[in-house]
């Protein structure tokens, strides 16, 4: 066996038995079966990868501007370790969903866990037939090798949010093919309009409101991710009912984490404008936090982050506005959110917070 691999299932077996010594005696436990690779089905769609090919990003942030309000949860403390989400990510069988993953964050997501985790990487975007970044980034891996890399890690599933039957379909097969499990759910996939060139929104004025703008915001920013959360939470499970077999590892915390936005918070908001976008992300940050409180009990943690203004389609109408040094490119916004994920204990959940891991006001 060569020595990279030997020390890998070193370091996690240590991470194992520190993480089960903190926990309580009352946890789901799971094994460490070899995956064996799913057949398709017509609904579902598995495409091949065999590599790792995620890197830091050198870009350098300034200090996260100062807010109004006062925020109710404490900062991020990366100072603990990880020794809970290096169990999750390591795990050759976890589960990791990303609601909106044909480019932009979601994308980066892809990408990133591919370096970051071991197990099954779900991207989830509403036509996968059109997802070109996708389907070149994950072409683009079949020319790469490593052990560790398994060809079927990254499954492409159709969802549509705004499409109920499309919803209900993507959360049946994702169940069926992995095994009734789901580790970090990532809800990232978000509209704000492009400036009135096609569409009303963001909405500068009461006058600019329209119908139909703020029902699709609402549905799309808020709705969508939490009636995703509801179809999956019961999967996540990590918490509570019987142990299994005596020489099970315990499961560790399952995340569930969406994309949110500063401007979503009400004792922040010294600006106006921007109604439906706001008041979605005002919506969703509710809906975080109460979802927090019913899911402690199964051992989900649930946060609401802010990614800061990134390099994306959804930004690119308004980047002439953002200030030097504050248009983050994709791969240290994604690092840094999966930085604050990795971090996070049962204090942070239901908060609000930034990608420096600064808990933000509501």
């Amino acid at each position: 066996m060569p020595l990279h691999s030997t020390l890998g299932r070193s370091c996690m077996a240590f991470a194992i038995r520190t993480y089960v010594a903190r926990q309580k005696p009352d946890l789901i436990t799971f094994s460490f079966p070899e995956k064996s690779s799913p057949s398709p089905t017509p609904n579902f769609r598995f495409l091949r990868t065999s590599s790792l090919s995620s890197s830091s990003s050198s870009f350098q942030a300034p200090q996260p501007p100062a807010s109004n309000g006062t925020p109710i949860f404490p900062d991020i403390d990366f100072s603990k370790g990880q020794s809970t989400s290096y169990v999750r990510n390591q795990d050759l069988n976890a589960v990791f969903v990303i609601n909106g993953a044909s480019r932009g964050i979601g994308l980066e997501f892809v990408r990133t866990l591919i370096d970051r985790t071991r197990g099954t990487i779900v991207a989830c975007c509403r036509s996968p037939s059109n997802a070109k970044e996708l389907k070149e980034f994950i072409s683009s891996l079949d020319s790469h090798s490593d052990e560790s890399a398994n060809p079927n890690r990254i499954q492409v599933v159709q969802l549509d949010v705004e499409d109920q039957d499309s919803m209900d379909r993507a959360i049946s097969d994702i169940v069926d093919q992995n095994d009734g499990r789901v580790d970090l759910l990532l809800n990232v996939a978000g509209i704000l309009g492009d400036a009135g060139k096609t569409t009303p929104g963001p909405e500068r004025s009461v006058q600019k409101l329209d119908r139909a703008w703020m029902e699709k915001s609402m549905v799309v920013n808020t709705i969508g991710p939490l009636l995703l959360s509801k179809g999956l939470s019961p999967f996540m499970k990590c918490k509570g009912g019987r142990k299994k077999k005596t020489n099970d590892v315990v499961r560790p915390t399952t995340v569930i984490a969406n994309i949110s936005a500063r401007v979503g918070s009400i004792s922040d908001n010294g600006l106006g404008g921007w109604y439906s976008y706001r008041i979605s992300k005002a919506a969703l940050n509710q809906g975080t936090r109460t979802l927090a409180h019913e899911l402690r009990r199964n051992g989900t943690l649930v946060v609401a982050l802010h990614p800061g203004t990134t390099d994306t389609d959804l930004s690119s109408p308004f980047q002439g506005n953002v200030m030097e040094g504050r248009l983050f490119p994709v791969d240290f916004t994604v690092g840094r959110l999966l930085d604050v994920i990795d971090s996070l204990e049962g204090a942070n959940s239901g908060g609000l917070y930034d990608w420096s891991g600064k808990a933000l006001p509501f």
